[in-house]
């Protein structure tokens, strides 16, 4: 049996890491890439005449090798004159600004740039969820205020496209816009590397917020006997922990075995959605009217019966604005209404969408994870934000039709694990295997924790004690893969489907709307003509092959656009490599209306 699982201190600056430690992690070649200023913040300018504007980028420090390659995006960015000030925060400042900032700039509260690891909430790639203008916040995920009739174009026609060709046709059509008008700056997509326990079997995919977490219940620890702890750990806490208002991997890493989907991704390898809570559907021939028969005799973690009012339930709530999920927009614009959907048998839901849209397969029933009617109708909107269901902290009791009380000390599911609560001190979120799951699955660990480590050097020393059993790929291992001991450590490599990427605030006056451009001012009706230009200069300076090389030791893949790169729908005639080409990007400044 593994150790008991313990909280690792951080180290006294940059998230846990000392200067150090991190010009350790990144190597040699990551400094000499990063011009030897990995840590600066206030890079110096490129010129001595006055910067054409400001731009204030924000650069996560919860992964080593992003700091390098955010700082040297910076530098890139200061050689087209443009002044660029770097800060390095956890994601707990950049979630609030670009959530609740209404498209503001950094200096008025809002956000101008930050980098982020990015990805769809299913395998399908549904860019509708995250850059159709329907779906900017509070109620959707288009943080970064794309709203380009073009792409919403594209985009409805892809969800509501019925056969592969048609679908083909119109992701096209978004991939080529992307490509014309660069609404974010796609770095690269990397491959995912985690060290593992090498004792530990079962382990066969990454992490992918918010359909694929650690499954502990496929996991056997070798030598453990029928009563195996694991620990796996996650580098931020979470923001939250309920499965209708996902933001990120560190949340469905500790919810994630808790509750069930109507569908799910039977592995990594495969992807292939198949039955979960949902044993079977039909589909009309339009694609509207869909017919859903539950599975029966699924109990709830409190032992109250899973049935089709739940579903009812748990779709009406996401639909009440009261709740703000930002899965709201999504099914608005599946749903219509409520009345779109109605429970026409205790296991059996019917619903008539308005049109066919691709993401009530993929989103609606293979990515929102459900939760019970029972224990949560009389608990009030604004109240679930600091309920134990949200938070793991206390407990709460629940009555069943049956006249019992099940005390809950978390989210309450139908999944392979119940919730134990969160021990502050150890940093850490305790699962338990349910014995009356419905379905039988393979392994021996019984007690599951989710611990929260900061820093490379902090997990891999928690690995090599035999404290963590694998990891999150967010800690960036990459770069140190070679040091890892085959008694301790065994290194996995997966395709990650996900992208990095510099993000950009498009209601910024310059490189958002174009309104404080030299042409938009000069014709309003070019400005964001002027935008994407800019757009496009800093996209022609970003060196994405030497960060692939150099930062991320060949772990990755030179970034274009937001489809993942070894998805069919990854169209290689129109997603060319982007060169680095610095002569170009000055004249796209120049077409801007700028003077060099």
């Amino acid at each position: 049996m593994r150790k008991q699982t313990r909280a690792v201190k951080p180290g006294p600056s940059h998230g846990g890491h000392t200067r150090r430690t991190f010009l350790k992690q990144v190597g040699a070649a990551g400094l000499l890439a990063a011009a030897g200023t990995a840590l600066t913040s206030r890079p110096a300018r490129a010129a001595a005449k006055a910067p054409f504007f400001k731009l204030y980028m924000m650069i996560p420090n919860t992964q080593p090798p992003r700091m390098v390659w955010g700082t040297l995006a910076a530098q890139q960015i200061q050689k087209l004159n443009i002044e660029v000030v770097t800060s390095f925060v956890p994601f707990s400042v950049i979630m609030p600004r670009r959530t609740e900032g209404k498209g503001k700039t950094h200096v008025e509260g809002g956000w101008d740039a930050y980098l982020e690891r990015f990805y769809y909430n299913s395998i399908l790639p549904v860019p509708n969820q995250l850059f159709h203008s329907s779906a900017v916040p509070p109620y959707g995920e288009n943080y970064y205020y794309i709203e380009d009739p073009v792409i919403d174009k594209a985009l409805d026609d892809y969800a509501a496209a019925l056969t592969d060709a048609k679908q083909r046709e119109a992701i096209q059509r978004f991939e080529k816009r992307w490509m014309d008008t660069q609404p974010m700056l796609i770095l690269f997509y990397p491959e995912d590397v985690i060290a593992i326990n090498p004792k530990l079997k079962g382990y066969d995919g990454t992490t992918f917020q918010p359909v694929f977490y650690p499954r502990p219940e496929n996991w056997t620890i070798e030598g453990a006997g029928d009563n195996a702890t694991a620990a796996y750990a996650s580098w931020p806490p979470p923001e939250q922990l309920l499965p209708w208002n996902y933001t990120s991997y560190s949340q469905s890493n500790i919810y994630g075995p808790v509750y069930n989907r109507l569908l799910e991704y039977e592995s990594w390898e495969t992807k292939k959605l198949v039955p979960a809570l949902c044993e079977s559907y039909t589909m009309s021939d339009d694609g509207k009217r869909w017919v859903l028969k539950l599975r029966q005799s699924v109990k709830w973690h409190s032992g109250e019966e899973f049935t089709a009012q739940d579903v009812k339930w748990n779709w009406d709530c996401i639909l009440d604005k009261r709740y703000a999920s930002l899965n709201q927009s999504t099914l608005q614009n599946i749903f219509g209404s409520p009345s779109a959907y109605k429970v026409t048998g205790k296991n059996e839901i019917t619903v008539d969408l308005p049109k066919y849209s691709n993401l009530f397969k993929e989103i609606v029933m293979a990515a929102i994870g459900l939760m019970p009617e029972h224990a949560f109708k009389d608990v009030k909107p604004e109240a679930l934000n600091s309920h134990t269901a949200n938070t793991w902290l206390g407990t709460y009791t629940v009555k069943t039709s049956d006249g019992k009380e099940y005390t809950a000390r978390g989210g309450i599911g139908t999944g392979p694990f119940i919730a134990m609560g969160l021990d502050p001190a150890k940093k850490a979120y305790k699962l338990v295997k349910n014995p009356d799951y419905w379905k039988k699955t393979p392994g021996n660990v019984k007690t599951f924790y989710v611990v929260n480590i900061q820093g490379v050097d902090a997990v891999l020393s928690a690995l090599k004690a035999g404290e963590i059993d694998a990891h999150d790929p967010m800690y960036g291992v990459e770069s140190l893969a070679s040091t890892i001991d085959l008694k301790w450590g065994k290194v996995l490599k997966f395709d990650s489907y996900k992208w990095q990427h510099l993000c950009l605030n498009l209601r910024h006056p310059v490189f958002g709307t174009g309104k404080e451009t030299p042409l938009g001012k000069k014709n309003p009706a070019r400005a964001a003509e002027a935008a994407a230009y800019i757009r496009q200069a800093m996209s022609l300076m970003m060196p994405r092959e030497q960060i692939v090389k150099e930062i991320v030791a060949g772990a990755g893949v030179p970034g274009t656009a937001p489809i993942p790169y070894s998805s069919p729908l990854y169209d290689r005639e129109i997603l060319k490599p982007i060169p680095y080409d610095v002569d170009l990007a000055r004249k796209f400044m120049e077409k801007a209306g700028y003077k060099y």
